[in-house]
């Protein structure tokens, strides 16, 4: 008894122990679970699988036999429809091909090197750019979008949205029996700050495409400068304007601005065919803001007759201000000009600007002072002080540190210079900086030679009723290119001849002159800044300054006429 009690308790503290220790040598029924279960569920994964193969077998087989023949999966062929009730990739045919060019569905974009353009409503406008251009590779997208230009290959690239592009190929070679007539494209715009999407209207000419190479964002050469200016089209007559950067340098075409004032713009467009002698040499590209019908109507008049040629900027970025939308336009006419049209130089005109008989002599006269003298950076037409009572000599013309605008010329080396820097907003007042103008001065004349009529525009008038509405246009004609303008040529020959002229007037002080009733000589009046609000009222001059510098003036020196007399406000040179 006493042993199976001493045994009892040491077996069952050996089974505890056990139980403790060596779980699974004491549960043989739970160590068979787990493999049951895991067979189980290898089962019901066997049973799914197979199921769903054959669901998908079933509806792999329906859809083949019954919904493949109406569908066309292949990427790189064109659908061929009867209709075209939507504007996509998709619902164009093999009859909106250009002879000489291939159409094939996908993505060809970033084989290309070229010009993008936005607003291109069709592939086969896409292909005709490229016809036109000598281009060997296209590529367009159902949003407008269009690149054409010189690809090694123009081939299929994979893209996400394959069934929004078109690409292909055009055998430059080959050509077409007549111009294809396109819709309002864009050109490339200049590098400025506001990223602008805008559209170029592509006018066709007569004469036939030129082989020639181009570079990214250059449009092709299809006619000189003076072809450009004297190709008569006729009326519906489609053109892509030229790139003319191998052409007579000579060639100034005159730049005009517009936007949706229609009958300011007939009425400068009348007055530049007026009095504009050499077309071949002062052609007229107007470059239109925006699409305003009326606009477009005056535009498309004069282009019918071949008088002028026509460009349309319409930005996709969203500008709060006139200011800067004009300010970005003006930016990027300059590019089409001079960045891709080539041309050397050009004459910028507003659509509330009309000119003087004597307009075009007078910039053809001082085009080779702007050439020669690194110091001048414009010529203009306007005298900001030009009233009748303070500018009476027709044949007057000076230097000034102050940019008048209104009418002027630049050279494609200063675009060049300012194109990387262009404001948002403000432009002429970005011409007259410090570090932009860099001590360099303008041409401008006593008598104006162009005169604004522009009461309502960006700026609401600002001056208008105050000085400029009263500007008075020349109405002496003067031959200038028979001037001796050396005087003005550099200016050491200018200090020198202001000096001269200063020297041998009559001096007072400006507190002197209002005693004095009558001037019978040229007259010099010394004053000092302090001064200058009530000179300026005196006068009826223009009272304020850009950057330091007074309208029209000249280090300080601001000629004009009183009591018919040449007269010069002097600060302190040349009297120091």
């Amino acid at each position: 008894m006493s042993m199976s009690l001493s045994i009892g308790p040491r077996l069952a503290m050996r089974m505890v122990g056990r139980t403790l220790v060596e779980p699974n040598e004491w549960r043989p029924k739970q160590d068979e679970q787990p493999k049951k279960k895991q067979s189980f569920r290898i089962g019901r994964l066997q049973l799914a699988v197979g199921g769903a193969a054959a669901i998908g077998a079933g509806g792999a087989y329906l859809f083949w036999t019954l919904l493949a023949p109406a569908v066309d999966l292949r990427p790189k062929t064109t659908r061929v429809v009867a209709s075209e009730p939507k504007v996509g990739a998709s619902s164009f045919t093999l009859a909106h091909m250009v002879p000489g060019c291939t159409m094939e569905r996908g993505y060809a974009n970033r084989h290309i090197i070229g010009p993008e353009r936005f607003g291109v409503s069709s592939p086969k406008e896409c292909m005709g750019y490229c016809r036109q251009s000598q281009c060997n590779c296209w590529s367009w997208k159902d949003d407008g979008f269009c690149r054409t230009g010189k690809a090694e290959k123009c081939t299929y690239i994979a893209s996400e949205d394959d069934d929004r592009w078109m690409y292909g190929s055009c055998n430059p070679e080959q050509r077409t029996p007549a111009p294809v007539k396109v819709a309002p494209m864009p050109v490339p715009g200049p590098l400025v700050p506001s990223p602008v999407a805008a559209k170029f209207v592509p006018r066709p000419s007569p004469a036939p495409v030129s082989k020639q190479g181009q570079g990214e964002g250059v449009m092709p050469s299809t006619a000189s400068p003076t072809q450009l200016a004297s190709t008569e089209l006729k009326p519906g007559a489609e053109t892509v304007l030229p790139d003319t950067s191998k052409a007579d340098s000579s060639v100034c075409p005159v730049l005009l601005i517009t936007h949706q004032r229609a009958g300011y713009l007939q009425r400068a467009l009348q007055s530049i065919f007026e009095h504009r002698v050499r077309p071949e040499t002062n052609p007229v590209i107007a470059s239109q803001d925006g699409d305003n019908a009326d606009v477009r109507s005056v535009l498309q008049k004069y282009e019918a007759t071949g008088q002028l040629k026509f460009l349309q900027f319409s930005p996709k970025t969203f500008m709060p201000t006139g200011y800067q939308r004009l300010c970005a336009h003006y930016g990027w006419a300059f590019s089409q000009i001079f960045d891709v049209l080539g041309y050397e130089q050009a004459i910028v005109l507003e659509e509330d600007l009309e000119i003087a008989s004597d307009f075009f002599s007078y910039f053809q006269a001082t085009l080779p002072l702007l050439r020669s003298d690194s110091n001048l950076f414009c010529v203009s037409a306007w005298n900001d002080n030009g009233k009748p009572e303070l500018a009476q000599n027709s044949t007057a013309i000076y230097r000034s540190d102050f940019f008048p605008g209104l009418g002027w010329m630049l050279l494609r080396s200063f675009w060049s210079e300012v194109k990387k820097k262009w404001p948002k907003e403000y432009w002429d007042d970005f011409l007259r900086r410090t570090d932009i103008r860099l001590e360099r001065q303008c041409l401008r004349p006593e008598v104006s030679r162009t005169h604004t009529f522009g009461e309502k525009g960006v700026s609401r008038g600002q001056y208008y009723k105050a000085h400029l509405v009263s500007n008075h246009l020349n109405e002496k004609p003067v031959d200038w290119t028979s001037m001796n303008l050396s005087h003005v040529a550099t200016p050491a020959a200018f200090d020198a001849f202001l000096t001269q002229q200063v020297n041998a007037a009559k001096k007072f002080r400006f507190d002197e002159l209002e005693k004095v009733a009558q001037f019978d000589q040229p007259v010099a009046i010394r004053y000092d800044d302090k001064q200058w609000k009530r000179v300026a009222h005196h006068f009826g001059l223009m009272e304020d300054d850009k950057a330091g510098i007074r309208r029209g003036s000249y280090k300080g020196v601001l000629p004009f006429t009183w009591h018919q007399q040449p007269a010069y406000l002097v600060r302190d040179w040349p009297m120091v």
